[in-house]
């Protein structure tokens, strides 16, 4: 499949299916994180990933730390909690910390495999830092940045009315030059 095609089908679905995925999966889908980018090659991603699974204590703290808006959540086989901090990488003049960028560098590798597979990586800002860094002995430099439910597509069932029509509806992107500029800020490409 063309790379431009997958990255356009790509989407943050929410309905899941629920059931498992193996191992070997997930160390694939981690594998394609480690191969993103860095600044100076500092790698500052931290990754940890939990398996959903019953008796999974980490798997219930960190799926209680879920805003409600995030119940859907709960029927991932995954969740991979993208850590980074900004000592790990690149501090540059004017506030630039090279960790936010590249740690998202690395979490589009992993969604990218992921479509590739069929699989749904949703990342989520909707969680307490605080339980989550908790729940899975985080330390207090690392910044639990987002939060990726990993799963197959399913029903759309746990889902409202509002996440069920953002299941459905076209996808809706900005035009390009209303983002993307030539040679001055603000003069479209």
């Amino acid at each position: 499949m063309d790379l431009l095609q997958e990255i356009e089908l790509r989407r943050a679905r929410r309905g899941l299916s629920g059931e498992a995925l193996d191992e070997a999966t997930m160390h694939r889908l981690l594998t394609a994180a480690t191969l993103a980018p860095s600044c100076f090659n500092h790698q500052p991603w931290r990754m940890i990933a939990v398996e959903n699974a019953a008796g999974n204590p980490a798997a219930e703290a960190l799926a209680a730390a879920l805003t409600a808006g995030n119940a859907w959540a709960r029927k991932a086989a995954w969740f991979v909690v993208c850590c980074t901090a900004p000592h790990l990488d690149c501090r540059l003049d004017e506030g630039r910390d090279y960790s936010y960028f590249d740690l998202g560098q690395a979490a589009f590798a992993l969604q990218m495999q992921a479509q590739h597979e069929g699989l749904i990586a949703h990342p989520m800002a909707g969680f307490s830092p605080s339980k989550v860094r908790m729940a899975l002995s985080i330390p207090a430099d690392i910044v639990p940045l987002a939060v990726l439910a990993i799963g197959k597509p399913g029903s759309t069932e746990l889902l409202n009315e509002g996440q069920i029509q953002k299941e459905t509806a076209p996808r809706d992107r900005k035009p390009l030059e209303e983002v993307a500029f030539r040679n001055t800020y603000g003069q479209s490409f």
